[in-house]
């Protein structure tokens, strides 16, 4: 059977209510029967989780969007299935925000909401009004910029003062990304991006000022495209970093370009992708002469990374000598993109990248310890970083600590609008399903947590 005829304006929620009620004449746990029967059958192993607390959700509007898992269940199923939430094909800019709203939401735009399961969503109301908050913010803030930039310095005359007001914003606002997801800080990354990329067509008099400005565009770009691929929006995250390594190209910033190839391999690994030879190229550039040791640092210990997924023990554990290296080496005059690499950085890095080689008796010490100093406000870093830590328990054999983990990263994590973190904790709670005897373990899974939300643009 299919779905009935859609009424003109009816929200998607009441469209699958009625296909389900009159067309199907399923309850809502038979619904859920049928859609994990078929993940099943079809090796679908996220959509097993499905309960009628989420199919109440959707139902009611509260999820307009399921999870592209379900998607795929309920479209062989013949549901009905909300309309496609993607950008055009066709939009090659980032876009400034819309106009500031006359009133901004009263309350906490940071809190988050809950479920009556008592679970931290990221659909809730305060998600939306934080989203909305920023993106008002950015307009605010980035009118006024370009308003100064483009009228009393347009014709050629950018200065210096404008190029450097927008650097220091630019530091400032990369904070944000220690404590938000990337879909509540893309629009004012890419609205920053949009300035320099408005300044940059106007025409710059001074060569050195406009070297300066193409570097900070190519920042701006990498940090737009960092943030779409935290959101999961990675068409718009390959055109930031294409757009960052061309103007760090331009600029002669062989640093800055590498890291724009390392933010790119990173995505490609992501998306199951080959990775090896950008990397390699990224190696490349941090061999350039005049390349700081603290952006060194950052490229080989990213360049590790994409060789302990290809298994490639021995490159990893080249490149994080040469990190470790060029850490020693740092001078203080480490550019803000690669600053934040310190040794806690690169001991994660190093757990990392052994547990994905699977040496657990490696990872697990150094994980252990250098996670002990990282600061739960950097809720979405540990709570990503915390799922290798999980992983090599189990490849120890420590069922339950590896749950435990899992357990307090979602806790930690909240409704950060981010999907990486859960996507990797619900695949090694994946890997722990085999030990559902364990009640550690049926806990974690009958988590409602566990379901990675699609984050909205």
């Amino acid at each position: 059977m299919t779905a009935p005829r859609a009424i003109p304006g009816e929200p998607w929620g009441v469209q699958l209510r009625r296909w389900r009620d009159e067309t199907m004449r399923w309850s809502q746990q038979e619904l859920v029967d049928n859609i994990v029967r078929l993940a099943f059958e079809t090796k679908e192993d996220r959509g097993t989780r499905l309960d009628t607390r989420l199919v109440g959700r959707w139902e009611s509007g509260t999820v307009s969007r399921p999870q592209a898992v379900y998607r795929r269940l309920l479209g062989q199923l013949g549901a009905p299935l909300p309309s496609a939430a993607v950008r055009p094909a066709t939009h090659t800019e980032p876009r400034l925000p819309s106009d500031c709203p006359a009133e901004l939401p009263m309350g906490s735009v940071a809190s988050p909401t809950f479920d009556d399961t008592g679970t931290a969503t990221g659909e809730g109301e305060s998600s939306v009004q934080r989203r909305d908050f920023l993106r008002a913010t950015s307009a605010v803030a980035v009118g006024g910029l370009l308003a100064s930039a483009l009228g009393a310095d347009a014709g050629g005359r950018i200065s210096v003062d404008v190029v450097e007001e927008l650097q220091r914003r630019l530091v400032r606002l990369r904070k944000l990304d220690n404590h938000l997801g990337g879909a509540d800080t893309y629009g004012l990354f890419a609205a920053e991006a949009q300035v320099s990329d408005r300044l940059l067509r106007a025409g710059v008099n001074s060569e050195s000022v406009r070297r300066e400005l193409l570097s900070l565009h190519a920042e701006q770009s990498q940090q737009a495209g960092w943030a779409a691929f935290d959101a999961g929006w990675h068409d718009l995250a390959e055109q930031h970093y294409r757009q960052g390594h061309t103007a760090a190209t331009e600029a002669g910033e062989a640093g800055l370009a590498g890291n724009s190839l390392a933010f790119h391999a990173y995505q490609l690994i992501a998306l199951d992708r080959p990775a090896r030879v950008i990397s390699e190229k990224s190696i490349h550039a941090a061999r350039q002469d005049g390349v700081d040791p603290g952006v060194r640092a950052l490229l080989h210990s990213r360049a590790a990374w994409t060789f302990a997924l290809e298994g490639d023990a021995e490159a990893t554990a080249r490149n994080l000598g040469l990190a470790e290296e060029a850490l020693t080496q740092k001078n203080g005059q480490t550019p803000d993109y690669a600053a934040w690499v310190d040794e806690t950085e690169l001991a994660i890095m190093t757990g990392r990248c052994w547990s994905e080689l699977r040496r657990p008796l490696r990872a697990v010490p150094v994980l252990e310890s250098a996670l002990s100093r990282y600061s739960d406000a950097h809720a979405r870093d540990k709570a990503l970083y915390s799922s290798w830590l999980a992983d090599s328990y189990i490849d120890a054999g420590e069922v339950e600590q590896a749950a435990a983990v899992v357990v307090s990263s979602l806790e930690i994590m909240g409704d950060v609008a981010s999907v990486r973190p859960r996507q990797r904790l619900a695949a090694v709670a994946s890997r722990l399903s085999e030990h559902r005897d364990l009640s550690a373990v049926r806990d974690l899974l009958s988590s409602h947590a566990l379901n990675p939300l699609d984050i909205r643009r």
